[in-house]
């Protein structure tokens, strides 16, 4: 397997989003470019709501494990200056320092990816949680996690009124169809009948072959196995 397939093996397995505004951002700009650094490789390790263990010891692991030059003094300082910008919200829960990154949502968007629920708990305050939607195949749709399930945001489409609540005056007809002319399929023991089947059968059924119309001889009945 070469190099670049096991690096887009990588890349699709989780992908995290990290908009070009960040360029641009003079709050970023004015931080060191160790911050920046730090900044962009946390988004990428942050799980699908934005949060992931801060203390500077698991984030110089984590995001500089290949960088010997980035000490955990300077990966300390370089959180400080990200949570002072309020690019990071560090919280403590049970005496472990946590880190959520401000405005996840916005960063990674809502639409077209899959976002599970963290493991870790969320700053106080947060409610900016959202997770796909349950039974969902495509990572197309999210909700919030304190609304309701799907089965109560996609009401199921109904063609005829419910009949055991109206009354006999309420109730509405039944809706029709247009008729495709056939009552009912043909059905035979061995399953639905082709064509052929039908087309062969027809004298018995009261009907002309159509083989006889235009001055061909009837098709032979197929015997039944």
């Amino acid at each position: 397997m070469s190099l670049d397939h096991e690096h887009t093996r990588y890349y699709s397995a989780r992908p995290r989003r990290v908009p070009p505004e960040l360029c641009t951002d003079e709050l970023l700009e004015e931080c060191s470019p160790l911050a920046a650094l730090a900044l962009y490789r946390i988004i990428s390790q942050a799980d699908d709501q934005g949060r992931l263990p801060g203390s500077p010891k698991h984030i110089r692991a984590l995001c500089f494990g290949m960088r010997p030059e980035a000490s955990l003094k300077k990966v300390a300082s370089a959180i400080e200056e990200l949570v002072a910008t309020g690019f990071l919200i560090r919280y403590v829960v049970a005496g472990r320092t946590l880190l959520q990154v401000d405005r996840w949502l916005d960063l990674q968007g809502k639409w077209g990816r899959h976002a599970y629920p963290s493991r870790y708990p969320a700053p106080p305050g947060w409610n900016g949680d959202w997770v796909s939607v349950k039974g969902s195949f495509e990572a197309s749709e999210l909700r919030a996690v304190d609304e309701p399930e799907e089965s109560d945001l996609h009401t199921p489409i109904s063609i005829a009124p419910t009949v055991a609540t109206a009354s006999p005056s309420t109730v509405a007809p039944p809706v029709s169809f247009p008729s495709t002319g056939v009552s009912s399929p043909a059905r035979g023991t061995r399953g639905w009948e082709s064509p052929g089947d039908v087309l062969r059968t027809m004298p018995e059924r009261g009907l002309a072959p159509i083989a006889s119309q235009v001055g061909q001889p009837p098709m032979p009945r197929r015997a039944v196995r």
